[in-house]
């Protein structure tokens, strides 16, 4: 028997579709308050969001009248027809956030108007409303969800630890605090504050305060007409993409066409890992699509081959300068400000009194507090949500992290480029272990590994070579056959092209069987035989024709160039470093390994104590 199902159902299912986990109720909310122009957000979270949840803003606020209509589903004022999804600008626009959030949860709402003498407090448990009544609060909303999917038990029983949901919170509001810099964001968890933003406007001071790790070693700042924002230089990765954060229009979006862009924008300097970044990307909003995911963290692009291009123009504009050569490791020595300031943090630790904590030592202590005692007793709100807004955030607690000192503007204006390096200023001083050459710039040295430099000026001349030539086949003296599967056969017209494209002299020999009379030049007879067959099998799955090629330049470029403890004149040095400068990627051996490391003079000096 078919039926209709009743709306209270009906808005269960569609709830689940939004609101998958505490993490998401926020992260609605917050798009909310900042497509409400809030110059302040703070966000209180207790028990990772399951009981509790607040965000307060100061933006601008919703009239008594429409308070209630902001809760039906598919009430908008982002857009008003269909034409209007092809320009969207906001975070939100689907109207379903606070009707998800209200359905499975009970809900308050505290907001006014600036123009408005009172403002009103509306209560929703389940979606539907229990009171509404006016009441004196300052401008802006607040909204308080408690007992998420109180109504909803199987949803309840698969989130994770309060901890694990406290920490996608708060990692989540990190990533908005980075991409909203001129918005000041405070966060609460527990009653504990962990952070406090000032919102200056300045994206590399909230990097240096809230991922003191992807600042240490120093980011390389990335500028274009469309793609701003910081990237770490090629020597320094992460195990994993966590260090990579992508706004699009001031979303926070997941894209494997970014993702893409931002490994071309290397050129093959990663020897392994991922490297960091935060980009913030410009689009016509007519370009994308916000509308494909419940959760809008993924767009499509229209134009995505343009995209995924004009980021690696951006990022290899950064990283192919002297400021993207790897530093050398010199052990840090700290200054006298340094060791002061960490003998104050400990002192806060051993004495309890700093309000404002390590964030990853929170969650390691919360996490330790949830494996033994799960419905440990959470103190009391640190704040009522009528309390003022300008209160709150004056009575903001001292900072554990100190911001980094920074030229760096808003996420608009990063800083400029550094100048592409220039190896006319290097000056050759030694020669040491028969393997790495001395060279010093003005206030750096430069320590250069032969073998790696050998192998980039190979692996460009060979590649060069590969693409002004027509590949003509090498004859063989006796012609070998590659037997395939019918399926495969049955493809020859995918693959059999590439082949010859590639310089083999290959024809169709009948009965699933093909006939090779001449291989590529840059190949030996063994290498070009097991390529082919293997080439042939994995039909579709090979990762293309060029990749091929370029594994084989690679190697043939190692295979060639000179090994360490190789000992070179100083002439072939001299010659070695010339034809290294006319290198497209001087910076990186084929492998991603640098080709050379620099070394400050004032980490010479530090090392030695002389600053």
């Amino acid at each position: 028997m078919i039926k209709v199902l009743d709306s209270f159902v009906a808005d269960k299912i569609a709830a689940g579709e939004v609101i998958e986990r505490p993490v998401s109720a926020v992260k609605e909310l917050v798009e909310n308050s900042i497509d409400a122009g809030a110059g302040s957000i703070i966000v209180e979270i207790r028990k990772g969001g399951k009981s509790y949840i607040r965000v307060t803003d100061d933006g601008c606020g919703i009239s008594f009248d429409e308070a209630e209509t902001a809760f039906l589903r598919h009430a908008t004022s982002k857009i008003t027809g269909i034409t209007d999804l092809d320009n969207i600008v906001s975070l939100g626009f689907r109207g379903e956030a606070l009707a998800s959030i209200s359905a499975v949860s009970r809900l308050t709402m505290v907001t006014r108007r600036a123009e408005d003498i009172s403002g009103v407090k509306l209560v929703l448990h389940g979606g539907r409303v229990v009171t509404k009544e006016r009441t004196g609060c300052n401008t802006g909303t607040t909204v308080i969800v408690e007992d998420l999917f109180y109504n909803t038990p199987a949803r309840r029983k698969f989130m994770k630890t309060d901890a694990r949901e406290a920490s996608s919170i708060i990692e989540l509001i990190q990533q908005y605090a980075v991409c909203y810099a001129g918005i000041r964001f405070m966060m609460i968890n527990n009653g504990m504050t962990l952070f406090s933003t000032n919102g200056d406007g300045d994206p590399y001071a909230v990097i240096s305060l809230l991922y003191p790790s992807l600042a240490k070693n120093g980011l390389l700042p990335v500028s274009s007409s469309s793609v701003k924002g910081y990237v770490s230089d090629p020597g320094s990765t992460m195990s994993t993409r966590k260090g990579q954060l992508f706004f699009v229009n001031g979303r926070l979006v997941s894209s494997a066409v970014i993702e893409k862009g931002l490994e071309e924008g290397y050129q093959g300097r990663i020897f392994s890992g991922f490297p960091a970044a935060v980009l913030f990307i410009e689009a016509e909003p007519c370009d994308i699509d916000v509308n494909i995911h419940p959760g809008k963290q993924e767009i499509r692009f229209l134009r995505q081959d343009d995209v995924r291009s004009g980021i690696a123009e951006a990022v290899s504009k950064a990283v192919m300068t002297g400021a993207g050569v790897p530093k050398g490791f010199v052990k840090k020595i700290e200054s006298d400000a340094e060791k002061q300031l960490n003998v104050d943090v400990q002192q806060k630790k051993e004495t309890g009194s700093a309000e404002q904590t390590s964030i990853r030592e929170f969650l390691k202590n919360l996490e330790e507090r949830d494996s033994h005692k799960e419905s440990r007793e959470i103190p009391e709100s640190v704040e009522d949500p009528e309390i003022k807004m300008a209160s709150a955030v004056a009575e903001e607690p001292e900072l554990l992290y100190t911001p980094l000192s920074s030229q760096a503007k808003a996420a608009p204006e990063p800083v400029r480029i550094p100048a592409p390096f220039d190896f006319a200023e290097l000056t050759y001083k030694g020669y040491i272990f028969n393997t790495y050459i001395i060279m010093q710039g003005s206030d750096e040295v430069y320590i250069f590994d032969q073998h790696a430099a050998h192998e980039r000026v190979f692996y460009e001349k060979f590649m060069r070579g590969y693409n002004n030539s027509a590949h003509s086949p090498q004859p063989v003296l006796t012609a070998f056959t590659i037997n395939v599967s019918n399926d495969v056969y049955s493809m020859s017209g995918e693959w059999l092209g590439d082949l010859v494209r590639m310089g083999y002299d290959i024809e169709d020999f009948g009965d699933c069987t093909f006939i090779v009379r001449g291989i590529p030049p840059y190949m030996s007879l063994s290498e070009a035989e097991g390529f082919a067959r293997g080439y042939a099998e994995a039909v579709g799955e090979t990762g293309g024709i060029n990749r091929v090629v370029v594994d084989k330049l690679i190697t043939k470029s190692c295979k060639s160039a000179v090994k360490a403890h190789d000992v070179l004149s100083e002439q072939e040095i001299t010659d070695l470093m010339s034809e290294l400068a006319k290198c497209d990627n001087p910076y990186s051996c084929p492998h991603g390994r640098p080709t050379f490391i620099r070394i400050s003079s004032y980490d010479i000096e530090r090392s030695f104590r002389r600053k």
